[in-house]
């Protein structure tokens, strides 16, 4: 399986987005770049983080060609593969509509990686 360990996190922190209250069901998304490989695991759109499995997850190029899935890739890949492209210290994308999120964007205030996979990241 492509990507296997990207796929996992994703899992993972799709989860957790949903325990600590940062989105409900199937909102926002979240993303992994592999810049070794040139691949992307990204979540699958509309589904629920609790419900996905890791063969749900897709692995696309920088170009958004699906290399490895069957679902429908997020609504915002778009999004998603422009920071990638444009942006070489970003590698991974966590999208949400969480109110903390929002307010914390608003007051424009710098985020200091708080998890050590964040810093790595």
């Amino acid at each position: 399986m492509l990507l296997l360990k990207e796929r996992e996190l994703i899992q993972e922190y799709g989860k957790m987005l949903i325990t600590r209250g940062l989105t409900t069901g199937s909102g926002g998304n979240l993303s992994l770049f592999n810049r070794e490989k040139g691949l992307i695991a990204i979540t699958p759109s509309g589904m629920d983080y609790f419900e996905i499995e890791l063969e749900d997850i897709l692995v696309m190029d920088i170009n958004g060609e699906i290399v490895d899935g069957f679902r429908k890739a997020s609504s915002e890949t778009g999004m998603h593969l422009e920071f990638y492209k444009h942006r070489e210290d970003i590698n991974s994308v966590v999208h949400t509509h969480s109110i903390y999120a929002t307010a914390i964007a608003c007051m424009g205030w710098d985020l200091e990686p708080v998890h050590y996979m964040i810093g790595l990241a």
